[in-house]
C-alpha cells in the first residue's frame, strides 16, 4: 500500500493502495513499505509459475498475519494501517485467481490486486471488495471487465511512504462497482485502460493480493493462484 500506501488520502483522505497506505501513516518514523518484505521462494521464470512474494506491512495494532504458497489469513482489530497478502516479484498483466471471503465489520478495509512500478514510481489497486470508504480523488474514467464496471480514479501522494522510501507519486485506482471476495482479476484490461487515459506505469516491481485496513475489525481468508 508501503501508503487502506493509502487509497487513501484519496479514497478516504480526499475523503488512496493495496504496501504507502491510502491514508497518511500514523507512524511519523515509517517511511518505507516494501524493504522489509521477504521472497516465499526464488524468482521462477514462467510467469506466475508460483506465488513467490509475501506482502507484510503493518504500522500498529492487533494484527494476526499467516500466508503460505497458496494463499493467506488475516484478522485485525483497531489497528492502524496495514497491507497484507501473497503474490509475484516482479508483477504483471496476467489474470489472476482469488477465492475466498473477505469479512468487514467496522474501520476501512479492501481487497484488492495491488502493486508497485518504477520509473514511473507509482502505487495500483484494483479494488474487487471494499468496506468503510468514501471515493475521492480524480475519476479519469471507467472500464468493464470480469463481469463488472470499474471507476478509475487517479491521485498523487505528496512525500509519502512508498517502496523506495518518502517520496512523491501516483496512485492509479479501478474500483469494482459490483463487489466480490473471489474471481479472476483481468490485470491487462486495468493495465491496458489506465494507459488510455495517460496513466502509465514503469518497471514491475511486486504484485499481491492484498487486504489493507485500519480501525474496526475484520478477518479475510484467500486462495491465490495464477
Amino acid at each position: 500500500m508501503v501508503s487502506f500506501s493509502s487509497l487513501v488520502v484519496a479514497l478516504v483522505g480526499i475523503a488512496s493502495s493495496w504496501a504507502a497506505p491510502l491514508e497518511e501513516s500514523p507512524n511519523a518514523n515509517i517511511t518505507e513499505r516494501g524493504p522489509s518484505n521477504f521472497v516465499l521462494g526464488g524468482h521462477n521464470a514462467v510467469r506466475r509459475a508460483a506465488i513467490n512474494y509475501n506482502q507484510d506491512y503493518t504500522t500498529g495494532g492487533d494484527v494476526v498475519y499467516t500466508h503460505s504458497n497458496t494463499g493467506f489469513a488475516v484478522n485485525w482489530s483497531y489497528p492502524n494501517d496495514f497491507v497484507v497478502g501473497v503474490g509475484w516479484n516482479p508483477g504483471g498483466s496476467a489474470p489472476i485467481n482469488f477465492s475466498g471471503n473477505f469479512g468487514v465489520g467496522s474501520g476501512v478495509g479492501l481487497l484488492s490486486v495491488y502493486g508497485w512500478s518504477t520509473n514511473p514510481l507509482v502505487e495500483y489497486y484494483v479494488v474487487e471488495d471494499n468496506f468503510g470508504f468514501s471515493s475521492g480523488g480524480t475519476v479519469k474514467g471507467s472500464v468493464t471487465s470480469d463481469g463488472s464496471s470499474y471507476t478509475i480514479w487517479e491521485n498523487t501522494r505528496v512525500n509519502e511512504p512508498s517502496i523506495v522510501g518518502t517520496a512523491t507519486f501516483n496512485q492509479y485506482i479501478s474500483i469494482r462497482n459490483s463487489k466480490r471476495s473471489s474471481g479472476t482479476v483481468t490485470v491487462a484490461n486495468h493495465f491496458n485502460a489506465w494507459k488510455s487515459l495517460g496513466m502509465n506505469l514503469g518497471t514491475m516491481n511486486y504484485q499481491v493480493i492484498a487486504v489493507e485496513g485500519w480501525g474496526g475489525q475484520g478477518g479475510v481468508q484467500q486462495t491465490v493462484s495464477n
